[in-house]
């Protein structure tokens, strides 16, 4: 393939440059990131292809828009043996596609692409950092192969992207070494992406009443993102607005342990789980106020679509989350791990719903100012466009 057509000039973009996203089994934030960025790509011309799992949302789009798609075993947990296999076909991919640039999301693909860089040695690595490593206080990965999996991308990256700066100031204090080659770059929503149906119609097919309070959570049900918290505080915000009601969409680890709190005693009136959802968006106009109870958490993508939707968040303050929700704004922040703090911050937004729908307009101007993904998306293309160049200095540019 043809690395580039013309010699690239200022800052234009290198349109027919080759580029290949290494992407994690995930459903959420992440997910909806490489989605965007896979989308905007492909409509800008470039040559792209995805390594991920075969199963999932991101799999399911490349195979909607015929982008060339390489099923790897992208799996966290998977030990040695697994990154290995999955290292030689993301190395098979980059041969196929002749990938000038690779460009992994997650620790686990970043890693999977680290090791790969041997082989296709041509090739320049982008790593862009989203979340903090497992069980770890910022970016100080307690295990010895976490430590190891991040020195290595970072030593292999050309160029690291955090998704908060809080992210990349915690990164820094760990590998001050890697602060030329790393820059913040926010996620992106769609803007311009309507709901399906209006709030109304979402209430009638969750059998809640048009004018009862409705707080919600979308997120994997993980342990990092507050599952237990969230339902803790519904418990309390009920107990002060009985008529009060609270869905909590989203599937994963904790499903069972979910479950059982929803069993108990006066939440089973007012808890609906919902369990994966097409369409988050549609739910999230639906509700009055959006929560964010996450112990840890890069940022937030869906608390950027509620603020998109004009409305109030309640979140926690971990990693980049309020550089997202400006408390007092946009929401309100908490600190995390209190879910009495939590329904605090509901509670009173749902009784001045005049407050938060004050906070819902700021947050739908910063939305508009500050997260939309074609920002993202150059900002992105930017990052290949410098790294082609040096390439092209190199001599490494392919006839």
């Amino acid at each position: 393939m043809e690395a580039v057509a013309s010699k690239i000039e200022g800052d234009a973009a290198p349109r027919t440059a080759s580029i290949l996203l290494v992407a994690p089994p995930a459903r959420g934030g992440i997910a909806r990131h490489v989605m965007s960025l896979m989308s905007g790509l492909d409509r800008d011309g470039y040559h792209v292809g995805v390594a991920c799992e075969g199963e999932g949302p991101v799999a399911d789009m490349a195979r909607a828009r015929e982008i060339p798609l390489f099923e790897v075993p992208i799996s966290p947990g998977g030990g040695p043996p697994r990154a290995a296999v999955a290292a030689v076909k993301v190395a098979r991919a980059i041969a196929d596609m002749r990938a000038q640039i690779v460009h992994t999301h997650s620790f686990g693909a970043g890693l999977i692409g680290a090791l790969a860089m041997p082989i296709g040695s041509a090739s320049r690595l982008v790593a862009t950092i989203h979340n903090y490593p497992p069980d770890a206080e910022g970016m100080r990965a307690r295990r010895r192969r976490d430590r190891w999996a991040l020195n290595l991308v970072c030593g292999k990256a050309a160029r690291l992207i955090a998704v908060s700066e809080a992210l990349r100031s915690d990164l820094l204090a760990v590998k001050p070494e890697v602060a030329r080659k790393t820059k913040t770059i926010m996620n992106g929503i769609d803007l311009r992406a309507a709901p399906a149906r209006g709030p109304s119609e979402s209430r009638r097919a969750l059998a809640i009443a048009e004018g009862a309070p409705l707080v919600g959570m979308v997120a994997r049900l993980a342990p990092q993102k507050g599952i237990e918290d969230f339902i803790r505080a519904a418990r309390l915000v009920a107990d002060a607005i009985p008529s009060a009601q609270f869905v909590l969409a989203g599937d994963g680890p904790l499903r069972e342990e979910a479950a059982a709190l929803a069993r108990e005693p006066g939440m089973k009136e007012c808890l609906h789980l919902l369990g994966e959802v097409e369409g988050a968006r549609d739910l999230i106009a639906a509700l009055d106020v959006l929560v964010v109870a996450s112990t840890s958490e890069g940022s937030s993508v869906v608390a950027m679509e509620a603020m998109s939707l004009g409305k109030a968040v309640v979140a926690t303050a971990v990693g980049g989350v309020p550089e997202v929700v400006l408390d007092g704004e946009t929401g309100i922040v908490v600190e995390p791990r209190r879910p009495e703090a939590l329904a605090e911050g509901i509670t009173s937004l749902l009784k001045e719903p005049e407050r938060a729908q004050a906070m819902g307009e700021r947050g739908r101007w910063r939305a508009e100012g500050h997260f939309d993904v074609r920002q993202m998306v150059e900002s992105i293309e930017a990052i290949y466009a410098d790294l082609v160049r040096e390439q092209i200095e190199d001599g490494g540019a392919r006839e």
